[in-house]
């Protein structure tokens, strides 16, 4: 399916009057020279996402940069967990710390090497889930990929004509997210029409969207639902906004369906005024 978009602008987002316009995900093996990338090893990737949503600036994340087995996942780039020792350890931090550790001394052995802040947090656990039987049968679940040296992100209006993203990620207000969910269900006879993967907000907007360009039913992928994620986009981005990501081919779809939809009616105009 190709369609034009115009001026690469979303028909979409030009209705809702987006206050954050959506961004595109492109892989690459090259860094482009005008992208905000960490110097070093980086931190969470979303902070860097929340440039490009919120002040526009093409930001790249690279393999060189990974401090975490999440973003690896996330980004395509291997499972980030060589051996089951690093899954036990990440399926430990995911669920209640040191409670969950199925071996709490060697568990608290690693926490020791850690700074304190890191150490603490570690101890404690995400809590992204109850217990470490289902955090590690979850990891184990991810879909996995490994290609590409970076993944780049930028405005949608900022792509070159040969760039083809990997997916379009809007970021939305209830009412945005309304109109969009509405759009995306119009077209469809079936149950579940958007996922909501217990899952770190890279690896919402990464892998698991990633998986969804695969399948010939493509659905968006909801969050961020993990509150590590936001917190590094907070200082950009208002907490009542959420990232819906979705393949390219179906953002093309979106917004084609979108020209006779619920955008051309009085109930949306009400909204709209």
């Amino acid at each position: 399916m190709t369609i034009e978009v115009v001026n690469m602008q979303s028909r979409i987002s030009k209705e809702l009057n987006m206050k954050f316009p959506p961004i595109a995900l492109l892989k690459s093996d090259e860094k482009p020279e005008d992208a905000v990338a960490p110097k070093n090893k980086g931190g969470c990737v979303m902070s860097f996402v929340a440039q490009t949503i919120a002040k526009r600036k093409t930001t790249c994340f690279g393999r060189e940069n990974i401090t975490c087995g999440g973003i690896s996942v996330g980004f395509g780039w291997g499972s980030g967990l060589p051996n089951e020792d690093a899954i036990d350890f990440q399926a430990s931090f995911l669920s209640c710390g040191v409670d969950s550790a199925p071996d709490r001394e060697a568990y608290e052995a690693r926490l020791s090497h850690m700074p304190k802040n890191s150490s603490e947090m570690f101890r404690h656990g995400e809590r992204i889930y109850a217990d470490f039987e289902t955090a590690k049968e979850s990891i184990k679940n991810r879909p996995v990929y490994d290609e590409g040296q970076y993944v780049i992100f930028k405005g949608l209006e900022n792509l070159e004509d040969s760039e083809i993203p990997e997916s379009v990620i809007f970021t939305v207000n209830p009412i945005e997210l309304t109109a969009i969910l509405q759009i995306n269900s119009s077209f469809r006879l079936e149950g579940n029409y958007v996922l909501t993967p217990q899952a770190s907000a890279c690896q919402a907007i990464g892998c698991f969207t990633f998986q969804q360009a695969e399948s010939d039913n493509p659905k968006p992928v909801l969050g961020p639902i993990d509150f590590a994620g936001r917190s590094k986009m907070k200082h950009f981005i208002p907490n009542d906004y959420l990232t819906l990501s979705v393949p390219w081919e179906l953002f093309l779809k979106l917004e084609e369906v979108s020209e006779k939809s619920v955008l051309q009616t009085d109930l949306w105009k009400s909204f709209k005024d």
